[in-house]
């Protein structure tokens, strides 16, 4: 009598943790490198919540976010009352689960640790006025242009988007892909990316952003052609 032995498909996710586990796969999911990946269905279900925006939730996670928004939390109104500790939430890179003291910076050589040069970082140079004290040379890592460019806000008081700001990449490094779908980023000539991932994550988390119109983009590529020629 023959068997007919099927093969169980295991959670790609769970099998590249630092501490693998099988756990069955019972749904698929195409990444935004084409690739298919098998998941189980907790896996699936955050693939969907996360990946197609996770260059924004990247911004929030950051052990430097997370750091200041800690900071700026309040106290509570009568501690005598409430007596309960606050959860601790360890952050990576952090030494000890607890948070250091705030600080607020006092002298331009302080605030001017903002937008200095780092090594090992991709980083791009920002045109526009910084605070006082800040160096002349302003840089942002290329993870955290998009937030940066919010914090900065137009003539009209509404925060500038990533694609307004004419952000120069350090040298050495170059843009591979453009995005010209959306009229913001096709009206400054294409909006640029390291690599296809980075791009289609881009794309994913921007859905709702008004599309640019067919002359506008066909100007973009014609201009991003000539640059490559």
């Amino acid at each position: 009598m023959a068997v007919q032995l099927s093969e169980i498909r295991t959670c790609d996710w769970h099998a590249v943790l630092p501490d693998p586990a099988k756990v069955e796969a019972t749904a698929e999911r195409t990444t935004p490198k084409g690739t298919i990946n098998d998941l189980c269905g907790a896996c699936a279900l955050l693939f969907d919540l996360t990946v197609p925006r996770l260059d924004e939730i990247l911004l929030f996670v950051q052990p430097d976010t997370l750091e200041q928004l800690f900071r700026v939390g309040r106290t509570a109104p009568d501690e005598k009352k409430t007596h309960r500790s606050p959860a601790q939430l360890a952050i990576p890179g952090e030494a000890t689960p607890s948070l250091p003291a705030p600080k607020t910076p006092t002298s331009p050589r302080e605030r001017a640790a903002r937008g200095l040069w780092k090594e090992g970082t991709v980083q791009i140079l920002c045109p526009l006025p910084h605070r006082a004290g800040s160096p002349r040379k302003y840089w942002v890592d290329l993870r955290n242009r998009t937030g940066h460019a919010h914090s900065h806000k137009k003539d009209d008081g509404t925060p500038y988007g990533g694609p307004d700001i004419a952000f120069e990449l350090q040298p050495g490094v170059e843009f591979t892909r453009f995005c010209t779908e959306h009229e913001v980023c096709a009206k400054h000539g294409g909006y640029g990316f390291l690599d296809e991932l980075a791009l289609n994550a881009h794309i994913n988390k921007s859905r709702d952003w008004p599309k640019a119109s067919e002359e506008t983009r066909d100007a973009a590529e014609t201009r991003l052609r000539r640059q490559a020629a």
